[in-house]
């Protein structure tokens, strides 16, 4: 991306921010308020299970590994609570994000299609083509622009809880793993964004391909008889075939650099599960810790890394909502300079 490109992605992102505080100062901002505060008791009571739970299962562990029927009954039912209070917080967590973000893009999308109307904004864009495709960027960039910043928002929240909360389990068990846990994350999210920075500018160009087919398919339906009466059948098919080519070729792209990014990505994850294994397996075989141990520092690195790796695991995710904002960030430029040039009376 170009200078010009980034600083106007921040002038966006400033917009972003201003349109929220707008959005929580609105009639429905207080539902937004309580919905949000919501999230957040849920995220906190989450991760303390998750805590609780990397305890249960050392112990767990280690009553099989010395043969106490005792307590291998007593910490089976700490996990079947453990995992049943998980499971209802966590579906009513996905269940509450979910209808934040409903009234979110419901906020937003009344808000944008009224200016879009009250000042013939739409008339105006057609004139002056300065826009590609407006119709998309009102339905489905704005549906990505509020679900996708509300999840990557409370992904970043419940990332850094999570590293609060278990940095202190692996740095008990074993502040070498907690140091390899830290430079393992750094380098592999240097190394994904690197394999996968141009999925943003393609993912860009394939919003506006799949815009482009839909549109020529729409207009052919809409004109159906002119086609048929003025024999453009031939050029008509070559249009849309086009399209296709074009639309093709550009997901032979995405779908070849996601491969790279794959396979870097799965080795990255695969190694999760070995490196706390390596580490503390030794310290079991030479008595210092419990067998229970083990279980417990592959889960705690795992949900460690899971937190610092956000930008590993979401890469794709992020690099689709970079491309919104770019698209979002040129509708509301032109709309700006409608606005300018064509105020209403």
């Amino acid at each position: 991306m170009s200078e010009s490109k980034i600083s106007f992605n921040r002038a966006v992102f400033r917009r972003i921010l201003k349109n929220l505080g707008i959005f929580l100062k609105s009639p429905v901002g207080g539902t937004a308020k309580w919905l949000l505060a919501v999230l957040l008791v849920m995220m906190f009571c989450i991760n303390g299970m998750n805590v609780v739970n990397s305890f249960v299962g050392r112990n767990f562990m280690s009553a099989i590994e010395s043969r106490d029927s005792a307590g291998f009954v007593r910490f089976a039912w700490w996990y079947v609570a453990v995992f049943a209070s998980s499971t209802f917080v966590g579906v009513m967590f996905r269940f509450t994000e979910e209808r934040l973000g409903l009234l979110w893009r419901d906020f937003l999308t009344h808000r944008v299609v009224s200016t879009y109307m009250d000042h013939s904004i739409y008339l105006h864009m057609r004139r002056e083509d300065s826009v590609s495709n407006p119709d998309q960027r009102i339905t489905e960039d704005i549906r990505q622009l509020t679900t996708t910043t509300l999840s990557f928002v409370l992904l970043v929240i419940n990332g850094t809880m999570t590293v609060i909360s278990f940095s202190g389990v692996l740095w008990s068990i074993s502040p070498k793993l907690f140091m390899v846990a830290v430079i393992y994350a750094l380098a592999g999210s240097g190394l994904t964004i690197w394999l996968g920075r141009p999925l943003i500018k393609l993912n860009y160009r394939q919003s506006d391909c799949e815009a482009n087919f839909r549109s020529e398919l729409i207009w052919t339906h809409e004109n159906a008889e002119e086609v048929a009466r003025d024999g453009k059948q031939s050029s008509t098919r070559d249009v849309l075939l086009a399209r296709v080519d074009d639309l093709v070729g550009n997901l032979r792209r995405v779908i070849s650099i996601n491969r790279n990014l794959n396979f870097f990505t799965t080795g990255y994850n695969y190694m999760i599960q070995l490196i706390p294994v390596l580490l503390v397996a030794p310290l079991f075989i030479q008595n210092k810790v419990e067998f229970g141990v083990i279980g417990q520092a592959t889960m705690a690195f795992a949900t460690l890394l899971g937190a610092f790796s956000i930008v590993i695991t979401q890469f794709q995710a992020i690099s689709v909502y970079a491309s919104v904002l770019l698209r979002l960030g040129e509708f509301v430029e032109s709309v700006d300079e409608c606005e300018a040039d064509h105020p209403v009376p």
